[in-house]
């Protein structure tokens, strides 16, 4: 299985790119503007933000600042894919300049870094995922990288129509991904060659989630969908009133997730019927989270939402002032929020009341 800890990032709206790919023929969303976001990771000791020129190791019982990759800031260098995590102590991140990174968790250093096939090489935007030997890694080129862990050398590649923006799912000895192309693939862990694909009809720009028996993906045309994992079949379907950028979590045999049409909603996994839906203040464009009877999500106006799993009613909510379109995280009792404004860039609340523990802004 891929970390546990780790949990991709979305892109949250480099339109410019879509439009250029023509991948998105037929949709219409123009909710998302921003052209960069938090990718957030943590082994729960420790919070990851990759962001901008540089990945911060922020320590969560305090809010303090452990180290920093690089040291010293390149502005040739940008980072926003949510860093993976393995067991052996590395933090792996793909950046805008084409590159891939292994860095020390411990201290930040520099372990290897892959450059992929050269000049055909291209942007790194989604997270890595991580399965024993092997780091997974999407890439705007159209390719998905297998590369060793231990040494950043490639194993393998597979190449897709158009490009991928998310990290693929791991289950035993398959790996599922979802593409920019409007295809999820099904690939044998061990060589990347092909066992299924399916066109959803709608591009996919986050990482399929596998729970009861069923892989749910969500699109950019036809909401969430129910695929047999070993098939591809398509076994229900959620319209939805608009795009899916995060991917579900699951809990209880429930789907919680959101659209960017600012609709949240709750979903049994077993047929599909929609259990209960609401609508927070803006768009829903990043996955959330689950503690014991609360679900955890954000909106692009900058809102953090706690809300009871069994029927939706308030918990509690806070306003942070400032876009969020990264994951929300949970560690322990605490609720990581990444912002993309120009205060904080993390923030630690009580997951029980949502009160502020802490805050980090990088320099401070």
């Amino acid at each position: 299985m891929s970390n546990p800890h780790f949990r991709i990032g979305r892109p949250a709206a480099i339109l410019a790119i879509v439009a250029l790919a023509g991948i998105l023929a037929g949709c219409s969303s123009g909710s998302l503007t921003a052209s960069s976001w938090p990718g957030l990771a943590t082994d729960g000791k420790t919070a990851y933000v990759a962001f901008n020129q540089a990945v911060f190791a922020v320590d969560l019982a305090s809010g303090k600042e452990q180290w920093r990759f690089p040291k010293t800031a390149d502005r040739s260098l940008t980072l926003f894919a949510p860093p993976a995590l393995t067991e052996d102590g590395k933090a792996i991140v793909g950046g805008y300049d084409k590159a891939v990174y292994a860095i020390s968790a411990k201290d930040g250093s520099q372990l290897w870094k892959f450059d992929g096939e050269g000049a055909s090489q291209d942007r790194i935007i989604g997270g890595a995922a991580v399965s024993g030997d092997f780091v997974l890694v999407p890439s705007a080129d159209h390719r998905l990288y297998a590369l060793n862990a231990a040494s950043g050398a490639k194993v393998w590649s597979f190449k897709t129509k158009q490009p991928n923006w998310a990290a693929p799912l791991v289950v035993g000895d398959k790996v599922y991904l979802g593409s920019l192309d409007h295809n999820v693939y099904a690939l044998e862990l061990a060589t990347g060659s092909l066992l299924w694909s399916q066109d959803l009809g709608g591009a996919i720009a986050d990482t399929p989630t596998l729970a009861g028996g069923l892989l749910l993906v969500g699109t950019f045309g036809n909401g969430l969908k129910a695929l047999d994992p070993n098939t591809g079949a398509t076994r229900w379907t959620v319209p939805t009133k608009d795009w899916i950028w995060g991917n579900p979590a699951v809990d209880s045999g429930t789907a919680f997730f959101g659209d960017v049409s600012g609709t949240f909603y709750a979903v049994n996994v077993a047929d599909g019927k929609v259990k209960w839906q609401l609508q927070p203040d803006g768009a829903v464009s990043a996955s959330p989270s689950i503690l014991n009877d609360k679900v955890y999500f954000v909106t692009g106006t900058g809102t953090v939402y706690a809300r009871k799993t069994a029927d939706g009613t308030a918990a509690w909510e806070v306003s942070l002032g400032t876009q969020l379109l990264s994951h929300p995280m949970l560690a322990g009792d605490t609720l990581l929020v990444s912002e993309t404004g120009t205060g904080p860039l993390l923030f630690a609340l009580d997951a029980n009341s949502g009160a502020t523990r802490w805050s980090y802004t990088p320099g401070k």
